[in-house]
């Protein structure tokens, strides 16, 4: 991708998206997840600077296990590290965010993420530091959380201030400081492949949502949400979260997604280092400019990247509905994902189980899931636990099959008994087991909750 080239009309950013396709056989599979850490002695939550922050182990990991710096600022701080591949970046406050290299195989994939646990738990031991794999931190309170570079926060926040008449500053700083998703991004074969997966797991998403549910908790209290995670990302940017009547439409493409996401409203753009906000929608800036500046590609893509939905297309799809779990259920993640969009005939099996909703049901249905989880009602007067077990059955049969056929050494589908076990044997998401242990055998204690975390 050449991200400088300009941009001089639409076709240059459908093109994009054309260009994006790849052989069957080319076909990866990649993982980004987030995580919080605390402090052990107190569970206070780690900072970005200082002897003992995130900082810290981001130089740990330079000086000791062959990570290579690839972005800091002026100061010398960090902002991202590479290795092999994989990629380190650090969120809002600081906090690490692992991006995989994309691979082929589920196994590899899976295995790099539990070596990059461990590496990490091993090196935070030495400043006292444990990780809570949730979707949302759940102990500390918005402004004990300190931003990495304030300044560069400050200046966003009174930009969105200005333009975006929903912004809602306070509970905004809580999502950028607390929010932890696991992401899943693969690649497409066609245009029809990129919006039949698009599809799919947008239909699919409450139940996907729901069985992965992990983010119940806000400053050691029941947030009333089980799913707080995405339900907070809707209330700070429903225009950059709301799903669109569009995209279950039987004629969506490539231009009506890009027509989609040029009449948002741009955040900004770089020039040489220097962030520069634009007060326009992407049409807009192609057509008229701004100042000096006209749009290139990677413009857009950062454009692109500000659509914070379930699901996205880039260069790649990716699926961002989870919640961050814990390392013993992270494998069942990339796996559900890879088998439920094998083929065709998988993709229609899983639209079946939801074909009679219609629009409206898909969007009061993220309400009801992020409240209730498993245990909400469909409008088949089903729960979403149903279909949850028949997603499971699909899902194995399809990784089972891609076994056969393939005559692998290792079967796919075991990647899922953890979410099985949740799934047909507690009937639970870890979201409503954590809450009935939390309120029962674990009296509210939150080492207890730290400890499933880390397991």
């Amino acid at each position: 991708m050449n991200s400088k080239k300009p941009i001089r009309s639409k076709s240059d950013i459908v093109n994009f998206f054309h260009n994006s396709s790849v052989p069957t056989k080319e076909l990866l599979i990649g993982l980004e997840m987030e995580r919080s850490a605390v402090f052990d002695n107190d569970l206070s939550p780690v900072q970005y600077s200082g002897t003992s922050g995130y900082l810290a182990i981001l130089n740990k990991l330079v000086e000791e296990v062959g990570w290579e710096i690839v972005d800091q600022d002026e100061n010398g701080n960090i902002i991202a590290l590479k290795r092999g591949g994989s990629e380190i970046h650090i969120e809002d406050d600081g906090r690490l965010e692992l991006i995989s290299k994309p691979r082929k195989g589920l196994l590899n994939l899976c295995r790099e993420y539990q070596m990059h646990i461990s590496e990490i738990s091993e090196i935070s031991k030495e400043f006292g530091i444990r990780w809570i794999s949730m979707g949302w931190q759940p102990f500390a309170k918005n402004e004990e959380i300190i931003y990495a570079f304030a300044h560069k926060n400050r200046i966003h926040h009174d930009h969105f201030q200005t333009y975006f008449p929903d912004f809602q500053k306070y509970t905004y700083q809580g999502w950028e400081k607390k929010n932890n998703g696991i992401h899943v991004n693969f690649g497409y074969t066609s245009e029809k492949d990129a919006i039949d997966k698009f599809q799919t797991l947008l239909k699919i998403s409450p139940i996907l949502v729901s069985m992965f549910a992990n983010s119940p908790l806000n400053v050691s209290k029941f947030s009333g949400f089980l799913i707080n995670r995405p339900h907070t990302t809707f209330i700070c940017c429903p225009h950059r979260t709301q799903i669109q009547k569009i995209f279950f439409e039987r004629d969506l493409n490539f231009e009506k997604w890009v027509d989609f996401l040029m009449d948002l409203p741009i955040r900004r753009i770089t020039r040489k280092g220097k962030v520069i906000f634009i007060p326009l929608s992407f049409r807009d800036f192609l057509t008229i400019g701004f100042q000096k500046y006209t749009p290139r590609i990677e413009d857009f893509y950062i454009h692109l990247k500000s659509f914070w939905g379930e699901v996205r297309i880039k260069q790649y799809i990716e699926y961002r509905g989870f919640d961050t779990v814990p390392p013993h259920l992270l494998s069942s993640i990339p796996a559900i994902i890879r088998a439920l969009t094998l083929n065709s005939d998988v993709m229609q099996a899983c639209r079946n189980l939801v074909k009679n909703w219609t629009f409206t049901d898909h969007l009061e249905m993220r309400g009801e899931v992020y409240k209730h989880a498993l245990q909400a009602d469909t409008p088949d007067r089903k729960k979403i636990l149903d279909l949850a077990k028949e997603l499971l059955e699909i899902a194995s049969f399809s990784l089972k099959e891609r076994h056969r056929e393939m005559k692998d050494r290792f079967d796919a589908s075991r990647l899922l008994w953890p979410i099985k076990e949740y799934i047909f044997v507690r009937e639970q998401s870890p979201a409503e087991y954590l809450m009935e242990m939390w309120n029962g055998e674990w009296h509210r204690n939150p080492r207890k909750l730290l400890e499933w975390s880390e397991k």
